[in-house]
């Protein structure tokens, strides 16, 4: 960690030089990614954390680290001997970025921070609490030059994402932003989320890793509709298709100035968390602007699906199971004959298997295949040289996902590979139960992911048992792995509605031993509705067997055990047809029923 020291004290005099106490890093992009391109992972390039989710302060004297729960085990390794703390996020008596930034800095100090990083509710809500104690804010990029060798910006070749796929022309999709605009008494917005600019428009591109997204930003009005990215990478068939759907390109750099010389009076519509303080900031010193708070109405609508969607997803996980199990019978057979095999053969197999399928589009997000203790890191990532080799014994826990041109799957099994201990055998068991609670639940409409999130975590209280992270988040369309506004938290306030998807994936991570995880991508459905009202419940996406090596039948329920029987009998007979010799025995053996 010896770059990470040395960097920080390079920025330790750029700030001294701008007159700035404390500086604040994000892992963001202008777009508020959750997975930035490498030309915007300044976080990681100075602290030397590689997780996806992390803010870096750095005052005159101290620096720290703040991440959530999956992260804790691997920031502690990464961050040893930097010199950086690690925070824990949302444990009790750690204070929060904001809070120590007010601990450290006096009255009339400086903390800065790059506005296109944060969102402008986060600048918003750090600039009313630092300056209780007279603190300043000030946006300032002091790591630009700093960054030695910095990755350029991607720029990779646009394609349209057919509405054969999506469901909905351009047009369609813009004409119910209108709508939306229209009954909140407003005439444009600004949208700046890749995933919504991509959806919106049916453009995809390869600029950021596993994600099928190109850097850009739209604006629409009531009679028009622009797209900002670079136009050299632009085809000219989508140009046409874009114009066609009453779409006109500018340049990439051209949005602020763009915002800034609008001469028309008209009313904007702002969710200021998904815009970034730059392009809020624009926006609002316009004075033929008025900014009114409102939702980002492109998440809204493309996080409910359509029937084509639907259908999409479903065919993406037909592919995508059978693809699985290719790559398992594959790594069974080796593992049998005695090769050496390691977790990133594992991730090599199911990339290969994955990329052989009809349309596949590469990874929805880097394969966590990992072995014994490495699985209690919730987003490990193996590494070659130093990944762990495969034995025949303990928990191989693997967390991967696709990408296909009518859908994006993502999928957790965790195998035994041999003899298991009674710990993990009960964790395991648990944790299905967990699993099987909210696959079978039925809630009523107006449900949030907040009221929902506990069904699937008590059968874990029960014993005392927690994870810290989400229980489940939406999944896009072609798009990112990791989608909202719903998940399943208990912060989340968003009412689930039918033709979300909802991932369903507790587990248990005991540091230095094991980690369990299973999950199914869900789509919420309906279950009818009475005197008491309308009902929902969740409709299985995901296609390949739970293992049930580790499990305790006892322990389950006569229904919990008829529940996971039901579901290894459902993917044998739906794969089976699509796979033969080696991979339909392996099929067969891996779906039998358990019994007491």
């Amino acid at each position: 960690m010896q770059k990470a020291a040395e960097r920080i004290a390079r920025l330790r005099v750029k700030m001294k030089d701008a007159g700035v106490q404390a500086y604040i890093i994000p892992s963001a992009d202008p777009h508020l990614s959750e997975y930035s391109p490498a030309h915007w992972q300044t976080r990681q390039y100075f602290s030397g954390f590689t997780g996806s989710a992390g803010t870096l302060v750095v005052t005159e004297k101290k620096s720290g680290l703040w991440t959530d729960g999956r992260y804790f085990i691997q920031a502690e390794h990464e961050l040893a001997g930097s010199g950086i703390e690690l925070y824990r996020m949302a444990v009790k008596g750690v204070p929060t970025y904001p809070e120590f930034v007010r601990q450290e800095l006096f009255s009339g100090d400086t903390a800065s921070f790059d506005g296109n990083l944060f969102s402008a509710a986060d600048v918003r809500k750090m600039e009313r609490f630092l300056s209780e104690k007279g603190i300043r804010m000030k946006q300032a990029d002091l790591v630009d030059r700093l960054w030695e060798n910095r990755p350029a910006v991607p720029r990779t070749e646009i394609f349209l994402h057919d509405a054969a796929y999506a469901g909905k022309t351009c047009r369609q999709k813009l004409s119910e932003v209108r709508a939306g605009l229209k009954a909140r008494g407003a005439e444009c917005q600004v949208i700046g989320r890749l995933d919504c600019v991509a959806w919106l428009m049916n453009i995809r591109a390869g600029d950021v890793e596993d994600s099928p997204f190109a850097l850009a930003y739209a604006a629409v009005f009531p009679d028009s509709a622009y797209l900002f990215t670079d136009l050299a990478r632009v085809p000219a068939a989508v140009t046409d298709n874009l114009r066609q759907n009453g779409v006109s390109l500018r340049g990439y750099g051209e949005i602020i100035p763009f915002l800034r010389a609008v001469s028309v009076k008209t009313t904007a519509l702002v969710d200021t968390g998904a815009v970034s303080y730059a392009l809020f900031s624009a926006l609002e010193t316009n004075p033929n602007i008025t900014v009114k708070a409102g939702p980002d109405l492109v998440t809204g609508l493309k996080a409910i699906k359509n029937p084509t969607e639907i259908a999409g997803f479903r065919a993406a996980h037909l592919r995508d199971g059978v693809a699985l199990v290719k790559g398992y019978t594959k790594l069974e057979k080796r593992l049998n004959a005695g090769e050496k095999l390691t977790e990133c053969d594992v991730c090599d197999v199911l990339r290969e298997e994955r990329a052989k399928q009809k349309g596949n589009r590469g990874l929805s997000f880097g394969t966590i295949a990992a072995y014994r203790e490495n699985a209690a890191m919730m987003h490990y990532a193996p590494k070659p040289g130093t990944c762990k080799t495969l034995e025949r014994g303990g928990l191989l826990l693997v967390d991967s996902g696709g990408q296909y041109p009518d859908g994006t799957t993502d999928i957790t099994r965790t195998y035994a590979l041999g003899p298991v201990t009674q710990e993990e055998k009960n964790c395991y068991t648990w944790v299905l139960k967990s699993h099987i609670a909210l696959a079978t639940a039925v809630f009523l409409e107006g449900s949030t992911g907040g009221n929902i999130d506990i069904l699937c975590r008590e059968p874990l209280w029960k014993h005392g048992l927690e994870y810290r992270c989400g229980t489940g988040h939406g999944v896009g369309m072609f798009g990112s792995v990791h989608e909202g506004p719903q998940s399943l938290r208990w912060v989340n306030n968003v009412v689930f509605h039918a033709g979300m998807t909802i991932t369903d994936e507790p587990g248990v991570y005991e540091s230095g031993k094991f980690g369990i995880r299973t999950e199914n991508l869900m789509i919420v459905t309906d279950a009818g509705s009475n005197e008491y009202g309308h009902f929902l419940k969740f409709d299985i996406l995901t296609l390949f067997p739970i293992d049930t090596v580790p499990v305790l039948p006892d322990l389950l329920t006569e229904e919990e055990l008829a529940w996971l029987n039901g579901y290894n009998k459902h993917v044998l007979e739906t794969l089976s047809p699509l796979v033969s010799g080696d991979e339909l025995d392996w099929l067969a053996r891996h779906t039998q029923p358990l019994a007491r």
